[in-house]
């Protein structure tokens, strides 16, 4: 297949910035207390994304080099995510608005995780244009609950509408890099492929396993979420099925 990273970055930047823009628009529209439509949205994504992960990128990465590296690999890109998220966000403890503080943690978090994303539709270009393209929208909707979640502690720290569209643009930024590194990268061999699709699938389970699921299992929506959970894992095999991957 012909490389075009110019085409495959742009559309990781659309996808990074779409889904997190248009999450904050309707975190900035719907009422503050309306938490049965974000945890609903939270648990499609998660289910969405553990349905990619599972039978998306780990079977690919496996097909591609062996089940011991793919492993080692995940299990690695899992915690380092974690220890990079908490280097990071311990920078921006000493804000004095609770919320204002938040807010700025869940800015950090997701350009952090939107690095590995981008990553991921890189390397799955590389492996087939369907692939490529279904993480693609995956992310979209992913990032739509992530936009609304970083709307809301900016807003009720009486934050402007522009400052808080802004913030959540920045965040999708980071999914265009990874897309870029991600793309270059890939092409040295098969196993820096499945290594970054590896990779990809072991930060992505960090999210949905530290943000995503904690955000709503202890809530009283608890069985909308986890139903949501369960259609968004249909969705990305049928989705998967029908791209024929």
């Amino acid at each position: 297949m012909e490389i075009n990273f110019l085409v495959f970055d742009l559309f990781a930047f659309f996808c990074g910035i779409t889904g997190a823009f248009v999450g904050a628009l309707a975190g900035l529209v719907l009422p503050l207390n309306d938490e049965k439509i974000k945890d609903s949205l939270i648990g499609f994504a998660s289910g969405l994304m553990l349905g990619l992960i599972c039978f998306g990128l780990i079977p690919e990465a496996v097909s591609i080099s062996n089940l011991l590296v793919c492993i080692l690999v995940l299990i690695s890109s899992y915690f380092m995510i974690g220890i990079l998220e908490k280097k990071l966000t311990m920078r921006y403890l000493f804000s004095q608005n609770r919320y204002l503080k938040s807010g700025i943690l869940i800015l950090v978090a997701l350009s952090l995780h939107n690095f590995p994303e981008g990553l991921a539709i890189g390397s799955s270009f590389t492996v087939e244009k369907n692939l490529g393209i279904l993480v693609g929208i995956i992310i979209i909707i992913h990032d739509i609950p992530e936009g609304f979640a970083l709307s809301l502690p900016f807003k009720i720290a009486k934050q402007s509408k522009k400052k808080i569209l802004r913030y959540a643009i920045l965040s999708g930024v980071p999914t265009g890099i990874g897309c870029l590194v991600g793309s270059v990268i890939s092409y040295i061999n098969k196993y820096v492929v499945a290594g970054c699709l590896a990779c990809a699938a072991g930060a992505m389970l960090y999210v949905v396993m530290n943000e995503l699921i904690p955000e709503y299992s202890r809530k009283e929506n608890l069985k909308i979420a986890t139903v949501s959970n369960m259609i968004g894992i249909i969705v990305a095999l049928l989705l998967l099925e029908w791209l024929e991957l």
